[in-house]
């Protein structure tokens, strides 16, 4: 494998953002088809549902009546500086 710039014969071998491409009749090619002729394959899997998600600290609430929306931590009791109502948490 080579490095390149642009991922392609001719590019730069180094910089920010370098990328590869496979050498003709290289040593990877080589390699890589006598492992492929034995069968081999390689199943990439993700964890059932993606990553787990880290536990929210805090939530969105809202006003029912006015709309004003705050954050907070999920057990908070917020009121509503407004309207003077209870704010609920807000549908997702």
């Amino acid at each position: 494998m080579m490095p390149s710039d642009t991922g392609a014969p001719g590019g730069k071998r180094t910089g920010q953002r370098v990328s590869h491409y496979i050498v003709s009749e290289g040593r990877f090619e080589s390699v890589a088809q006598r492992l492929l002729a034995t069968g081999f394959k390689l199943s990439w899997q993700s964890p059932a549902g993606g990553r787990a998600a880290a536990p929210q600290s805090k939530i969105k609430y809202s006003c029912a009546k006015c709309g004003q929306n705050a954050w907070a931590k999920p057990d908070a009791h917020l009121v509503c500086g407004d309207c003077g109502l209870s704010m609920n948490t807000a549908a997702r």
